[in-house]
């Protein structure tokens, strides 16, 4: 659907994440709706387990949206997974905090189409 960049806000000069969404994925009016109710749902949820979201917006020279969220310094659950032996109880307690961002998420109405170890930080 899009790709991630790490960015700098450059009022706040903070770290941010920039997703950048390709106008192919959000031309409809209908997809891009859905995505601009869940941007708005997620900025109000605020979990320890859940990325905070700062700002939605188009771009329009190219018709991309983006979502701009905070920034975690870390690697993919897969990554960390393949960088070396983890123990059973440290992989289970990875996968308790994920399950924990992601049932909160959820009670806030919000269903994340993408669940998979790439989308997933440990920082």
């Amino acid at each position: 659907m899009g790709a991630v960049y790490e960015a700098e806000h450059l009022l706040l000069r903070r770290p941010v994440a920039i997703k950048l969404l390709h106008a192919a994925e959000t031309r409809d009016r209908e997809t891009y709706g859905r995505m601009m109710r869940e941007a708005r749902a997620m900025a109000r949820l605020s979990h320890p387990n859940v990325v905070q979201v700062h700002d939605v917006g188009r771009i329009e020279q190219t018709g991309d949206v983006f979502v701009a969220m905070e920034y975690v310094e870390g690697m993919s659950l897969r990554s960390w997974l393949k960088a070396a032996p983890r123990s059973w109880r440290d992989v289970l307690e990875i996968f308790r905090q994920a399950g924990q961002g992601l049932m909160a998420a959820h009670a806030a109405g919000i269903v994340h189409r993408d669940f998979k170890p790439e989308n997933v930080i440990v920082g």
